[in-house]
């Protein structure tokens, strides 16, 4: 057996890992004694190539192959104003459970090439579970990422196929990877969950992520609304002195440009993002076409371990809808307290005004199709206005969220595990009959211990 596949697969159990060393031993001595012209290994042989059948190989033997990704699971309990529960589950797309299969090949000393796969493994999450629903989100395994790259060390990378655009994550954070996983701008823990109404025990039809609905995916996500993976063409400079920059372009008319910059010097580490986009396209749920531009800074000071983050993100839609807001602040401390790894604290606050989009009948999740519509039957002041009023609208929103939570970095498992709590507010502005009004919403209480585990 001769060649030059590679094959690269982290996190297997020692049993795993032993058997491929074993295995990589017998192809070893196979090919030398085919070489010399024995054929006394013929059954070896052909259990070997029985094993070649089952695993991940490329056919001409010359592209590599990693396979890597995490598992991230929770129990997430509850409490919406009208009952308490728990839940099982893990986060959607970014964050949920992630298989990921990439290749390269050297073309010579300054191209090479290669493919991303990334497959989201679904199962409940906490992105579409509602009160009703703890196996929200189950199904067959989703194809996130499918495109295929070439790129120059001089000239940067091209990549073309199903992939995130250019403004997707200008986020950022540096306090580590269990720290993104616990506390994310992105609204993945609870978005789906029903609005109750102030002085009410009533779920309306309207969710969460009604009041966190950008235009320009359709989908309460809450921020990072350029936050989408797309059919693209993307380009990626290289990075120079920490500078990278990026555009792409695809699905029947949309492009955007981000800039990113990243330090990691003896006493600090910050990151820089900054993005902008057009959008005209049918996306997930687009309502109108808009233009989108949001900016983030990050850092850690390494002696003492504080960390801060802070987004900002602004859209303007067309047709006469009101331009939206998006803030999202983190700060915290990594300490190191055991030997196990980092601990880290931290506290986040998010605000939204505007995003109510998905009382307009943009909702991807609640399909409601107007204000009455998603407030009907709560007995609220919405639902009081619409059985009296021959014209009621929502002219605003306001969500707030904050939470707080402790991450304990398991650094010889590639692992962290978390214990954290999130509240939610919100209100809506409406216009009944030309006499304006303000409904609040009852709060969401969120508590949840959950861990990934990193491969």
């Amino acid at each position: 057996m001769t060649g030059n596949t590679k094959i690269k697969i982290r996190g297997l159990s020692s049993l795993r890992a032993a058997a491929l060393v074993a295995c990589a031993s017998v192809f070893s001595y196979s090919a030398q004694a085919a070489d010399l012209g024995g054929n006394c290994c013929a059954d070896l042989e052909e259990r070997i190539a029985e094993l070649e059948a089952t695993a991940a190989h490329k056919g001409n033997r010359k592209v590599s192959l990693t396979i890597s990704g995490w598992v991230t699971e929770q129990v997430m309990g509850w409490s919406d104003g009208v009952s308490t529960n728990a839940f099982v589950g893990t986060s959607l797309n970014d964050l949920g459970n992630r298989l990921h299969f990439d290749g390269s090949a050297k073309i010579n000393s300054e191209w090479s090439a290669g493919y991303s796969l990334r497959l989201d493994v679904v199962g409940a999450n906490g992105f579409i579970q509602d009160a009703h629903h703890p196996d929200g989100g189950e199904g067959p395994p989703d194809t996130l990422n499918s495109y295929w790259w070439i790129k120059s060390e001089r000239w940067g990378r091209v990549s073309v196929g199903r992939q995130s655009q250019a403004t997707d994550d200008v986020w950022v954070d540096v306090s580590g990877a269990g720290s993104i996983f616990a506390a994310n701008l992105v609204d993945f823990d609870g978005q789906n969950f029903q609005l109750v109404p102030e002085g009410t025990k009533t779920r309306a039809k309207a969710r969460w992520g009604d009041l966190a609905t950008c235009y320009t995916t359709g989908v309460g996500i809450f921020a990072d609304c350029g936050g989408d993976r797309t059919n693209n063409i993307r380009y990626d400079t290289p990075t120079l002195g920490g500078f990278m920059f990026s555009t792409s372009y695809g699905e029947a008319y949309y492009y955007d440009f981000a800039l990113r910059h990243n330090y990691d010097g003896p006493t600090w580490t910050t990151a820089f993002g900054v993005g902008f986009q057009r959008n005209h396209a049918a996306r997930i749920n687009v309502i109108t076409p808009d233009y989108f531009g949001q900016v983030s800074f990050a850092a850690l000071h390494k002696p003492t371990g504080l960390f801060g983050s802070v987004y900002y993100g602004h859209e303007s839609p067309e047709g006469g809808y009101k331009d939206t807001d998006e803030l999202y602040l983190k700060a915290g401390i990594r300490a190191k307290l055991n030997p196990l790894g980092a601990t880290v604290f931290y506290g986040e606050y998010g605000r939204d005004n505007d995003l109510f989009s998905g009382l307009l009948g943009g909702a991807v999740f609640s399909g409601v199709t107007d204000v009455c519509d998603g407030f009907a039957g709560t007995g609220g002041k919405i639902d009081n206005a619409c059985s009296t009023s021959t014209s009621v609208k929502a002219t605003g929103s306001t969500f707030d969220r904050f939470g707080f939570g402790v991450v304990q970095e398991l650094d010889a498992a590639s692992a962290a595990f978390w214990l954290k709590y999130k509240n939610y507010g919100a209100d809506v502005d409406f216009v009944a009959d030309g006499v304006r009004g303000n409904e609040d919403m009852r709060h969401l209480h969120i508590f949840a211990l959950g861990g990934a585990v990193f491969f």
